[in-house]
Order: C-alpha cells, then sequence, then structure tokens
C-alpha cells in the first residue's frame, strides 16, 4: 500500500493561519488594516517574514494589488531571500522601488517574473543598494550595468543573467569575480551572447579567464568555442569548471575542452564530429554525460572504456541504428539514471541487471512492450519510471509483473499511454508498491472521471500519500 501522508508540523499549520489572515486583512483597496497589521508584524523575525513572503507570492490565484501590499508590508532589511514571482508590468516599477527602500539585508534576488525593460536606472540603483547579495536571478533585462556591479559584490556565488539581453563584448569581457561560481547566460541554441554577435565567444572566453572559481556555465551551447579561443592563446590555462555544454563540437574543442577543465564531471555535447566522444575518455572525473545527435557505435567504444564510470546518461536521437539496453547494463553498470528520447530501444540479453537505475525516462521512443518489461523487471531498485509511448500491457500484464517484481522503491510511476491499463492496474500498484507517491497519466489509460473520484476519495479518507495524475481528469 502507498504510504500515509504525514502529520505537517505545528509551524506549517500556523504560517498558513497567519498567512490567510493576513491576505484577508490586506485585500481591500483602502488600506484600512495597513498600519495594525505592520505594528503586529513589528518583532517578527526574519524567517518568519521570509516564509510568509514565499507562501504568498507562490499563492495561485491570488490578486497581484494583495500580493503587492503583502511584500510591501513584510520586506524588512532583515529579509536576506526574495522572489518576486510573476506580476503584471504595472507592478514592476513599484516592485523595484520596494525592494530599494525596504531589501538591503537581502542575500539571495529572484526578479525571474519581473521584466524592466525601461526603467534600467532603477535596476542600476536596486543593485547599488544591495552589497550583501549572494544569488541573483535576472534573466531576459541585464545589461552592462549588472556585469559592472558584479565587479563590485564580493559575495556573489550565482548570478544568472540568462535570455535575450543587450550586453557589449568589452563588459562581458571585462566581468571579473572571485566568488562567483555559477553563470547563467545566453539563450539555449542561440549563439549570440553580445553585440557585436560575433564577439560572443571570444568575450566569453575572456570572462572564464577573469572568473578563476567558476564551477558552471548554464544556458549557453557554445562554450566549447570559448575555450578553444583560450587554448589557442594558452594550453597551461586550466578552469575549475565542473560542467560544459556545447554544440558541433569538433575534436579541436573537445581536445580544449578535455585539457581545460580536467574537474570535469558532467557534460552535455549536442552534435558531436566523429571520435569527440572517444576522446572524452581523458576525463576521468566525469560521471554525467548528455549526447544528442550522436553515433551509437561511437556511444559504445566509449562505454567500453569509461562507462563504468556514468552515473547519469541522458541519450537523445541517435544517429543509426538500434539502441541496445542491455549493453548499456553492461557497460555502465553504475547508471543512478536513464533518459532515452527519439531512439529506436531494444534489450537483447534479458540476464543483464541494472543494480544501481533509480530513474528512467523514455520519451517518444520506439519501443516495446517487452523492453519495457526487461527494464522494469531487472532493475530492482526504481524510485522513477516514466513511459511517454504507446505501451500495450494489460491488466494481467501488470498483475504477472507485479507477481515478479516487488517494486520496494517504487516511487513515480508515468505511462502517458496504456490504453488496455484500466482501474483493476491502479488499484493493484496502490496495493503492491509501499512507496508508491505518483501514478499517472490515467488520461492515457482505460480510466474513467467516476474511477478517478471513488479512488481519490478513497485516498483522502485513508490518508494516502499518492497523487493521481493528471490533477484535472478530462
Amino acid at each position: 500500500m502507498s504510504p500515509k501522508n504525514f502529520v505537517f508540523p505545528l509551524s506549517y499549520s500556523c504560517l498558513k493561519i497567519v498567512a490567510n489572515q493576513l491576505i484577508y486583512a490586506l485585500s481591500d483597496d483602502e488600506g484600512l488594516n495597513y498600519e495594525t497589521v505592520e505594528k503586529y508584524l513589528s518583532d517578527a523575525t526574519f524567517r518568519v517574514l521570509q516564509d510568509l513572503l514565499k507562501h504568498i507570492l507562490n499563492t495561485e490565484n491570488l490578486d497581484a494589488a494583495t500580493r503587492f501590499s503583502c511584500l510591501q508590508l513584510l520586506l524588512k532589511e532583515n529579509v536576506q531571500v526574495l522572489e518576486t514571482g510573476v506580476f503584471p508590468h504595472s507592478y514592476y516599477e513599484k516592485i523595484l522601488k520596494v525592494i530599494i527602500s525596504g531589501g538591503a539585508g537581502l542575500q539571495q534576488l529572484n526578479l525571474k517574473g519581473v521584466w524592466v525593460h525601461d526603467r534600467p536606472e532603477l535596476l542600476e540603483k536596486l543593485l547599488e543598494n544591495l552589497k550583501n547579495l549572494k544569488v541573483l536571478v535576472m534573466p531576459h533585462i541585464a545589461g552592462d550595468f549588472i556585469l559592472k556591479s558584479a565587479v563590485t559584490r564580493e559575495s556573489l556565488s550565482i548570478l544568472d543573467i540568462g535570455g535575450d539581453c543587450g550586453f557589449s563584448s568589452e563588459a562581458l569581457s571585462e566581468l571579473k569575480s572571485t566568488s562567483i561560481r555559477v553563470l547563467e547566460i545566453g539563450s539555449y541554441g542561440k549563439k549570440s551572447l553580445c553585440h557585436p554577435e560575433n564577439e560572443s565567444c571570444v568575450a566569453l572566453a575572456n570572462a572564464i579567464e577573469n572568473l578563476p572559481n567558476l564551477l558552471v556555465i548554464r544556458t549557453y551551447s557554445f562554450v566549447g568555442e570559448a575555450l578553444l579561443d583560450i587554448y589557442k592563446r594558452n594550453e597551461n590555462f586550466k578552469t575549475k569548471l565542473l560542467y560544459v555544454h556545447d554544440t558541433q563540437t569538433t575534436t579541436e574543442m573537445c581536445k580544449a575542452i578535455v585539457n581545460l577543465c580536467p574537474h570535469l564531471e558532467s557534460i552535455y555535447i549536442d552534435t558531436p564530429q566523429n571520435n569527440v566522444l572517444n576522446m572524452l575518455s581523458d576525463l576521468k572525473s566525469l560521471n554525467s554525460l548528455k549526447l544528442a545527435r550522436f553515433n551509437y557505435k561511437e556511444l559504445l567504444n566509449y562505454l567500453r572504456r569509461s562507462g563504468s564510470q556514468l552515473q547519469t546518461l541522458k541519450l537523445s536521437n541517435c544517429k543509426d541504428g538500434q539502441l541496445d539496453l542491455s549493453l548499456i547494463c553492461l557497460f555502465s553498470p553504475g547508471l543512478v539514471n536513464l533518459d532515452c528520447f527519439k531512439i529506436n530501444l531494444t534489450f537483447t540479453i534479458p540476464e543483464y541487471f541494472f543494480m544501481s537505475l533509480e530513474s528512467l525516462d523514455i520519451l517518444y521512443c520506439d519501443v516495446t512492450d517487452l523492453v519495457v518489461k526487461y527494464l522494469l523487471t531487472n532493475s530492482p531498485f526504481l524510485k522513477r519510471v516514466v513511459v511517454g509511448d504507446v505501451i500495450r500491457m494489460t491488466d494481467g500484464d501488470l498483475f504477472r509483473l507485479c507477481a515478479e517484481c516487488d517494486f520496494l522503491c517504487l516511487e513515480e510511476l508515468w505511462f502517458s499511454c496504456a490504453r488496455c491499463l484500466t482501474v483493476t492496474s491502479v488499484q493493484l500498484l496502490m496495493g503492491h508498491c509501499p512507496n508508491l507517491r505518483s501514478l499517472g497519466q490515467l488520461s492515457g489509460w482505460d480510466v474513467s472521471s467516476a474511477d478517478v473520484d471513488y479512488l481519490r476519495a478513497f485516498i483522502l479518507s485513508t490518508n494516502t500519500d499518492l497523487t493521481l495524475l493528471p490533477i484535472a481528469f478530462p
């Protein structure tokens, strides 16, 4: 049977009660209760204020006026973390002014839902006031001013300035910091980072050289060219990068990546040239590999030599032939996570087992029920299974599968299209899997809305910790 819901701590219940009362008190347009509430919360600790802000700003279907009033009231100088959430355009300037006046103590600021393109002077003033920032998330709105500000922030460790931004190549080249460890910049699939566009990789190369403690570059998918630019100038240069994402990787770029990033733990390569995968064997710390539009034979050659060190393998759009999962199992016995997207899958040697596999994603693949069965029966420690393809298993097939496997660790099971499975299979899985917490997508099963209503009533009445998906059943 699926596990029971745990009892929420008293602090959580109190938080919800206070937040609801606060929302009710500040929901009037005239602000009659503002001073009373402000006095009531005058001695609240920063943790209480932070938790209230997080709960209220992330409350769905709460109008922007009430959320803004709560932000205005709760943001004090001792608050350290703020995520604004999404607001209408008319509130952008007001929110920035509130943060400028009351957010001096912020260490983490996320402006992902406030895209202020037309007031750069306010953003610049905001950054000048926030001296203690460690994490700044400001996608799609950043400009040269933020790069210049980052240079003076000795505590800033995570900088998210991804998306389409108006950087100049000079400002990006001059980004210098010993504290920045994570840099999110650019847009996925776009080579342009700054103006002029043809200087993007050179500017990023200069920035990498000026960020000696940088561990991760996220979003931007042409890092290899920037590293190659550095390698041509200084073969002895070393980075501390743990993750790299590159597209159309040549052997020259791969050589630069291997030599400049000896500590690399994770890499994503899209459309590698011939022999690139073989060169990855020189990365002795690599434990996570993601590939798109790759050569299957080269992958197998790499796995024969270095597959034992991998814990995560994500594969998309294999160029040639079927991908034999039993060989993946043989060469990478330590795999914990396996993702396959748009690949023809087979499993030719059923005697091989994934003894470490915990998460399995199969989406838009050419896969048979037999392959899915082998994966389920030969992976005894699976916690998460997602199959986004048509499977034709019946209730009887699933019953026999449960007779063979205990599924003691299984927490999430998603079959997107299983038209031969009925409410009987749902009840079987609920009773058989002791840790099952998420089951879907029942809209793709032979299950009626009346069946789902009955099951949800049973789950609620027995305090069972199980979610049936989708939430809004057709």
